[in-house]
C-alpha cells in the first residue's frame, strides 16, 4: 500500500516585493535589473577594479542591455543615465563601498528556497555577508528615485514599504542578521 498523497502543492515564486515606480514603470524596473547585475559584478570583481571612468565606459553596453530588455528608444538615454548614476553613486558612497566591499562569507544574488505553507518560494537576496567583526548582514539594493519632497521622508517610506520583504529574508535565513536597504540613486541607507 502506498502512502497517501501529500496535501500540498509545490510552487516556486520569487520573493521580491512588487515595486511601483513613478516614471515609466517598466523602464524603471529594467533599470533596476541592469543596475543589480552590474552591482553584483562590482562586488564580485572587487572595488579596486572599478573607477568612475570604467563605469562611464559601460554606456554602450548598458544601452545595449536595456535595448535587449525592451526599454523604448525614447526612454533609453534616461535609463542608461540612471544605471550609470546608480553605479557611480554606489562606488562614491561610503555605505555603498562598504556593502560592495570584500567581506567573509559574502554572496551576491543569494537564492534560498523555503516552504511557506503549502508553497515552495524562492528568496533572492542581493548581497549577504559577514563583516570582520562577525556582524551578519543582508543588503538589498533599491533603485527607486527620490522625486520631490524630503529625502529622509522618502527613505523612511521606502523602509516601511519593504519591511515585510526584509523580515521574510530574516525568517528564511533563520538567524540574527542585520537588514538594510541601499538606494544608490539617492544615495541613501535604511
Amino acid at each position: 500500500m502506498s502512502p497517501p498523497a501529500a496535501d500540498w502543492r509545490v510552487e516556486v515564486e520569487e520573493m521580491r516585493a512588487p515595486v511601483e515606480f513613478s516614471w515609466a514603470s517598466e523602464s524603471a524596473r529594467l533599470v533596476g535589473v541592469v543596475a543589480h547585475r552590474w552591482l553584483q559584478r562590482i562586488a564580485e570583481e572587487g572595488l579596486a577594479a572599478w573607477s568612475e571612468s570604467r563605469v562611464q565606459g559601460l554606456r554602450a553596453r548598458v544601452a545595449s542591455e536595456l535595448e535587449r530588455r525592451g526599454v523604448p528608444e525614447e526612454e533609453r538615454a534616461d535609463a542608461v543615465a540612471a544605471v550609470l548614476t546608480a553605479l557611480s553613486q554606489a562606488l562614491g558612497d561610503e555605505r555603498g563601498r562598504w556593502i560592495l566591499g570584500a567581506h567573509p562569507e559574502a554572496a551576491n544574488e543569494m537564492r534560498v528556497q523555503y516552504l511557506d505553507g503549502k508553497r515552495i518560494r524562492l528568496a533572492v537576496m542581493d548581497r549577504v555577508f559577514t563583516t570582520e567583526a562577525g556582524e551578519r548582514w543582508v543588503g538589498d539594493y533599491k533603485t527607486g528615485r527620490h522625486e520631490g519632497g524630503g529625502e529622509e521622508a522618502f527613505l523612511d517610506r521606502e523602509r516601511e514599504r519593504y519591511a515585510e520583504q526584509l523580515r521574510r529574508y530574516a525568517r528564511v535565513l533563520n538567524d540574527d542578521r542585520k537588514l538594510g536597504l541601499f538606494f544608490p540613486l539617492v544615495p541613501g541607507w535604511r
